[in-house]
């Protein structure tokens, strides 16, 4: 009797056993566990006047480990990339599924609120030190002063929002867990691999302004056309750019879009 007693407890526990299957998990990465270089802003960390515009007008504390403002559109929430090339191996097109359908399924929290604040830092911080404006209807004179007068500003009032939460640590985990297609069990090998990483969080904003003043009076020109409202563009750029006349020290550069501006990479393992 012994001998059966241990013997179905044997197969019992090899049944279950068995039958226990290793799930996804997502580990934060620390700044110091991938190249930090590219997304790195003049002055360090996002602004504390910036975190707090955000905080404020989310009503939580979203504590990213990049910020995307200098990367512009090179990287998507679902991109997996080599943790020091930063080269992107997979997207979330990858997987078969339509973006429509993957957003379906993300937690988003957006929350309609405007906060002004000013901000104490370049904004050069923000867009790079190489980014050129190219004003709609400017001749060389007129972009070479308005992007001049942007390069040397240090301080902007900012209005934000609305702002956009998007997070996919639990769509992915689902899909990663139960994945039989060729496509999808790519994507997880490269997700698995200990070299690479996985962007799961994004925050962005759909709207923003910045109140630029001038140290010296902007030139009538350059005053007429700011009065006609002009668009820009900016290479690479996805979103909307125009100018507006406020008076004569200063003037309104807005952005309208989906505007990435901090996330979260993290890596995967089996647990």
């Amino acid at each position: 009797m012994k001998i059966i007693i241990a013997s179905l407890l044997i197969l019992n526990c090899f049944c279950n056993c068995s039958e226990k299957k290793e799930t996804i998990d997502f580990i934060t990465l620390n700044e110091n566990e991938f190249n930090l270089k590219p997304f790195e802003l003049e002055y360090g960390k996002i602004p504390d006047s910036a975190k707090k515009a955000h905080d404020s007008c989310m009503g939580f504390s979203f504590n990213a480990n990049v910020i995307l403002t200098k990367t512009k559109d090179t990287f998507f929430i679902g991109s997996i990339v080599n943790r020091q090339s930063l080269k992107i191996l997979n997207a979330l097109s990858d997987l078969g599924l339509t973006e429509k359908q993957l957003i379906s399924q993300f937690n988003i929290v957006s929350e309609p609120c405007y906060e002004k604040r000013t901000l104490h830092f370049p904004i050069r911080a923000l867009s790079g030190e190489n980014f050129r404006f190219q004003l709609s209807g400017a001749d060389a004179a007129a972009n070479k002063e308005i992007n001049d007068a942007i390069s040397v500003s240090t301080d902007a009032e900012i209005q934000s929002g609305p702002w956009v939460y998007l997070d996919m640590k639990d769509v992915l985990k689902n899909i990663m867990d139960t994945t039989k297609s060729a496509a999808g069990l790519n994507y997880k090998k490269n997700l698995l691999d200990t070299a690479n990483m996985i962007l799961t969080t994004v925050e962005s904003i759909t709207s923003i302004s910045f109140m630029i003043y001038t140290k010296k009076d902007i030139s009538n020109s350059l005053q007429g056309l700011l009065k006609t409202n002009p668009f820009a563009s900016l290479p690479g750029a996805k979103f909307t750019i125009q100018f507006s006349y406020i008076d004569k020290n200063k003037f309104k550069m807005s952005f309208n879009g989906f505007f990435p501006a901090a996330g979260e990479f993290m890596r995967a393992e089996l647990k």
